[in-house]
């Protein structure tokens, strides 16, 4: 690996791992039970990935839950939904297993991007989060999405010597609707459980299972149409 390469990755491992120990050191939940329900269901939800043509890395549901929590949970505790979920989808069904530098930089991208997609939107909206929870979780998305996927794509821009923005886009401009939906969906589940409790909105999350086949079979079509060629 270049020097450059390894810079860059050392320096998100260490600022991701920074962000995840801080958030373990304060964590705390006011409702167990409902934290632990969502925290399982983020882990299973991370074994739902769809495999990005010509990339070895995936895209799953977990940042589903990381959008939830956005909404509805704390800092600490959405981080570690958000690492949970990177852990399984790394590991679950893996084609290779990935080397510790992987997982570690896997990880601490994607704390990293929930932490300041959690307090850049908690920051803009400052006392308005619960009355404007659609641009909330707007705000949030958008942010965690150019966060995570540009950390990658830094990644990658090294290793192939190709342009950020050129990676960038081949790779993930076209996944960015998937969050929308996502967006969507976690103010559905945030509004109603405010207003009936938390246990019902669950019924929603079954539906995010059809997303997640539509999203599959949309790449899946990608992938042959480039495969095919002009």
């Amino acid at each position: 690996m270049p020097i450059k390469t390894k810079l860059y990755v050392n320096t998100n491992i260490v600022l991701g791992a920074a962000v995840i120990a801080s958030c373990l050191a304060t964590w705390q939940t006011a409702d167990p039970r409902r934290y632990a329900v969502y925290l399982l269901l983020a882990l299973m939800a991370s074994a739902l990935k769809v495999r990005l043509p010509g990339l070895t890395g995936t895209i799953s549901l977990t940042f589903l839950f990381v959008l939830i929590g956005l909404a509805d949970f704390s800092l600490p505790e959405t981080v570690v939904i958000a690492s949970g979920g990177a852990l399984v989808q790394s590991l679950w069904k893996a084609r290779r297993r990935p080397k510790a530098v992987q997982l570690l930089f896997n990880m601490s991208a994607l704390a990293t991007s929930v932490a300041l997609a959690y307090t850049v939107s908690r920051f803009l909206l400052k006392g308005m989060a619960i009355h404007y929870l659609p641009l909330l979780l707007a705000v949030g998305a958008t942010i965690h999405f150019f966060t995570n996927t540009l950390l990658v794509s830094g990644v990658l821009s090294l290793v192939e010597q190709k342009p950020l923005a050129e990676v960038w886009q081949r790779c993930y401009l076209w996944t960015f609707p998937y969050y929308v939906v996502g967006a969507a969906i976690a103010g559905l589940i945030s509004v109603s459980s405010r207003a009936v409790g938390w246990q019902i909105p669950l019924l929603i999350l079954p539906a995010t299972y059809f997303v997640y086949l539509f999203y599959r079979q949309c790449v899946e079509r990608l992938a042959r149409a480039a495969s095919a060629g002009p």
